[in-house]
């Protein structure tokens, strides 16, 4: 299968220019050579030296077309998709027509006398040929656009699973510090204001790393309001590259399941220990605190770790992935979850670094 990619301009026809599309058109068109070559009369002997003069052709006019596609793309993509398909497969027949004839000459110099036979014969492979690929291309982008649409209604769909409940644990902060400290409400409604900021803004499928952090930051300031000296925190950042990104609310819900699930359970409190860093191309992220011996990985605990796994999973596929580990530290029980995704430039004005 040739690899395309149509998010730059949203084309049918790919970049043949690649070194990819390139390797898979000439791997195609050999096969078809050997096909015809194995499919002649039983009384015409196999030959090498017929078999590597066809393949000569037949690769000469292959990357002949491929060049003159990768060439012409820009010029197409501006046309309706019926002219850009007539215009496509009537280059590949002038091409073929061409190269039919230059052949001929090249075999016959001394008698040469076109062969009108052959060449209608090439002329009809080639379009045969050339009408089956555009209109593979044409499927192909039809499916990728279908599979965006589903894919960007499922992330949607996500996002929207975990903003409310954020937004909401950080309203029932506010309400119970309302009676207690009301100078602590009304910082946490501060912090909560440039939260609410941050989740109405935000439509991109990544976000800045640093933005992420902040919003995290801002949530925990909300819990120490209420929790005071029980909820300790302790950040290990990395350098971080300025461009780095990250899909949005992964950070702050990994945090918020510390706080409830780890620390507020525990008489004595505890520390949350998150760790940032980037290793052979990946971002590594770790948000690790103590848990009661009693406590288990709950109901919703589950579901909000689900929800990164599969926004993950949609963004990077499998080379992306979160776990979770409990283990005995320093006579306490640790739950740890542990974020991984590829590093790569994303084009967002990102700011300045956290």
């Amino acid at each position: 299968m040739i690899q395309t990619h149509y998010r730059k301009d949203d084309f049918f026809l790919p970049d043949l220019g690649s070194g990819q599309s390139v390797f898979m058109l000439v791997l195609i068109s050999e096969l078809f050579v050997l096909v015809q070559v194995l499919a002649l009369p039983s009384e015409i002997p196999f030959s090498w030296t017929r078999l590597a003069m066809l393949s000569l052709f037949v690769q000469w006019i292959v990357l002949s077309s491929s060049a003159f596609l990768y060439l012409a793309r820009p010029f197409l993509r501006k046309l309706p998709i019926w002219q850009s398909v007539i215009i496509s497969l009537l280059g590949v027949q002038i091409i073929t027509l061409i190269l039919t004839l230059l052949a001929q000459i090249i075999l016959t110099p001394m008698h040469f006398m076109p062969d009108w036979q052959e060449v209608s014969r090439n002329l009809l492979a080639a379009l045969i040929i050339s009408a089956m690929l555009l209109r593979y291309f044409y499927i192909q982008y039809e499916v990728d656009i279908q599979q965006r649409v589903i894919h960007n209604a499922r992330f949607d769909s996500l996002q929207a699973n975990i903003r409310p409940h954020f937004l909401f644990n950080s309203m029932n902060i506010i309400a119970s510090l309302i009676q207690i400290n009301p100078e602590k409400a009304e910082q946490a409604v501060e912090d909560l204001s440039d939260l609410f900021r941050a989740s109405l803004q935000n439509r991109s499928a990544v976000v800045p790393i640093h933005k992420e952090i902040q919003i995290s930051e801002s949530y925990l300031r909300i819990e120490q309001q209420r929790l005071g000296e029980r909820l300790q925190v302790t950040w290990q950042i990395s350098a971080l590259p300025q461009r780095m990104t990250i899909p949005p609310f992964t950070l702050q819900p990994l945090v918020e399941n510390a706080v409830y699930h780890g620390i507020q359970p525990l008489e004595e409190g505890g520390c949350i220990n998150i760790t940032i860093s980037v290793n052979h191309q990946m971002v590594q992220i770790s948000v690790e605190n103590p848990m009661p011996y009693t406590e288990t990985i709950s109901k919703g605990n589950q579901i909000a770790l689900n929800n990164i796994r599969s926004r993950l999973e949609m963004l990077y596929g499998s080379k992306a992935s979160l776990t979770t580990d409990i283990k005995e530290k320093s006579g306490s029980k640790w739950f740890t979850a542990r974020v991984q995704y590829p590093y790569k430039i994303d084009h967002l004005q990102t700011g300045t670094d956290h």
